[in-house]
């Protein structure tokens, strides 16, 4: 066969770059590598003993084929795969080096997998691993077509170190974005609006929280023209302020700024407390571009305070109401009444949430449950 000209190797390497950033470049990553190598198929893949460590981008995707890799055939997988765990990252093997002719063609992934696709000669590598697992990247030739040669072997073993970072950012990125989807259903399930600010207060990330209060047509804070400002001007010139102040301070490394105020409905209603402090650095701005974060919250929404002692310190329903009823201002003898209980019982109840809590007064234990506030959403 003709081999590729430079200019041809260098668009590869710029398409296989693009994918490593973005994953919905893959396939046509991949579909570049086949075609620089004239095959039938091309696939960059991982695989492990774990189906976390799967993935696969590969050419001509078949969705019914795939279904079926990933599941009945899926021992057969990682049972081939493992095979491969001997062989060096960077050397180009070919299938029937590593499983014989005959006992590839007799196996059902071959059979029910790679004889559909036209996959009758592959040549590959392994990228990179990661304990048992390993990416590795595989082109193959169809059945009319001659077999891989030398100089395509020299040409894969030239590309390794490009397929390799391919595989090494995929994998990187793949874990970020589990950290994101993580961090932000955290987010998503406070009683809390989070969002970012840039210094021209455009959002740059909203939790579901601050998207509900953002989108109330008579709340105290809402969106102009896609930045956020206060109903109220006197709230709108204080908010600018806090900001400014939080955007100073991001600059000073000693500098702590926590700030609070309370934001005020155009009906005098729907009031919220707001929180502004300095966001995390983004590396992907300039230092003199810095971020706030405010933190929003709705002053009519009551703290189940039964609840959040229940959770917070395993007390018993009984011994929650009483922790409630003292929290809310009640005597002891008062608890006892609401309870429809003897005082003497009372005090054992009472000594029973000292002993949870960790506290000895009922005055330190007030103040405890005052403060022990779960914001949560409700499910």
């Amino acid at each position: 066969m003709a081999h590729p000209d430079v200019d041809t190797v260098m668009t590869a390497i710029d398409q296989l770059l693009a994918g490593a950033m973005d994953e919905e470049q893959m396939p046509v990553a991949a579909e570049t590598m086949r075609r620089l190598f004239n095959g039938s198929k091309a696939c960059f893949a991982s695989i492990g003993p774990d189906p976390e460590d799967w993935a696969a981008y590969a050419t001509h995707h078949d969705a019914a084929l795939q279904e079926h890799c990933f599941g009945e055939l899926a021992s057969e997988f990682v049972e081939m795969g493992m095979a491969l765990r001997g062989i060096p990252l960077g050397e180009v093997y070919r299938d029937h080096q590593v499983y014989g002719i005959e006992p590839l063609r007799c196996s059902r992934v071959w059979q029910e997998w790679m004889r559909p696709q036209d996959m009758y000669g592959g040549m590959a590598c392994r990228l990179a691993e990661k304990g048992q697992a390993f990416w590795f990247f595989d082109v193959q030739r169809g059945r009319n077509q001659d077999g891989f040669d030398n100089e395509d072997a020299a040409l894969l073993r030239k590309l390794y170190p490009v397929l390799r970072r391919v595989a090494e950012l995929r994998r990187h990125i793949g874990r970020v974005k589990v950290q994101r989807d993580e961090a932000r259903g955290a987010l998503d399930r406070l009683a809390l609006g989070i969002a970012v600010l840039d210094a021209e207060l455009r959002i740059s990330y909203a939790n579901e929280g601050a998207d509900e209060i953002l989108a109330e047509p008579d709340g105290a804070i809402g969106l102009r023209q896609g930045r956020l400002f206060a109903r109220q001007p006197g709230d709108q010139r204080r908010l600018r302020q806090l900001i400014d102040g939080a955007l100073r301070s991001a600059h000073d490394p000693l500098a702590n700024h926590h700030a609070s105020m309370i934001l005020h409905g155009s009906d005098g209603g729907h009031s919220l407390s707001a929180c502004v402090m300095p966001a995390a650095p983004s590396p992907a701005l300039p230092r003199s571009h810095g971020q706030i974060m405010i933190a929003l919250r709705r002053l009519e929404t009551a703290t189940d305070i039964v609840a959040c002692t229940r959770q917070l310190f395993d007390l018993t329903d009984t011994e929650a109401k009483f922790a409630s009823a003292l929290a809310s201002g009640s005597s002891l003898t008062e608890a006892a009444d609401i309870q429809g209980v003897r005082i003497s019982t009372a005090r054992t109840h009472l000594a029973r949430i000292f002993q949870k809590t960790n506290t000895r007064q009922q005055s330190q234990l007030v103040s405890l449950l005052r403060s022990a506030v779960l914001p949560l959403q409700p499910r």
